[in-house]
């Protein structure tokens, strides 16, 4: 019975994985921060229903500070969401959380990827967005290709296109 449950545990999670996926490609194709940080919120919340499913406890904690991380940088034109040291809260938070969560040393790539996206998030401007973006991408390929999450490889992959479809579009024309 267990391996039934295993079995559905692990096609569940790569459903919600999927669309958690589908979400975040499109996300960065929008060019406002606030509707980036909104959309980063959901798919957020979908990825800890992926790794819930998957029993990894590090990258919920860590999607859990994303959620509410995203909603308080879309709500930066608000005094309390615009200090300098909300990014250093977000990563203090980080820290602190894998310390509690810690399931193995591939703890830290989740850790390390909240961390280049409370800076990535944080920023105005779109393509500073979207280039310290990238390691968060790396950091979640690995530790997701190494904990059997297939929809989590996958998006980081079409992410990173995602990434550099947006540069073309945006960043590149501008430049010309």
């Amino acid at each position: 019975m267990s391996d039934f449950i295993s079995a559905h545990s692990f096609v569940l999670a790569q459903i919600f994985g999927f669309i958690a996926m589908g979400l975040a490609i499109l996300t960065y194709q929008f060019n406002k921060q606030k509707t980036v940080n909104i959309m980063l919120m959901i798919v957020a919340a979908v990825w800890c229903v992926h790794y819930a499913f998957l029993g990894l406890i590090t990258p919920i904690a860590m999607n859990f500070v994303n959620v509410v991380r995203a909603f308080v940088y879309s709500r930066r034109e608000k005094k309390w969401a615009s200090g300098n040291c909300i990014p250093i809260i977000f990563i203090a938070v980080s820290i602190i959380l894998v310390i509690f969560t810690w399931e193995s040393y591939w703890s830290l790539l989740p850790c390390v990827a909240s961390v280049f996206a409370s800076l990535a998030n944080w920023q105005t401007d779109t393509k500073k967005l979207r280039a310290l973006t990238v390691p968060v991408c790396v950091c979640w390929l690995i530790y997701n290709a190494v904990n059997g999450s297939i929809a989590g490889a996958a998006n980081e992959t079409f992410t990173l296109i995602s990434i550099a479809v947006a540069f073309f579009r945006y960043d590149r024309k501008k430049n010309d």
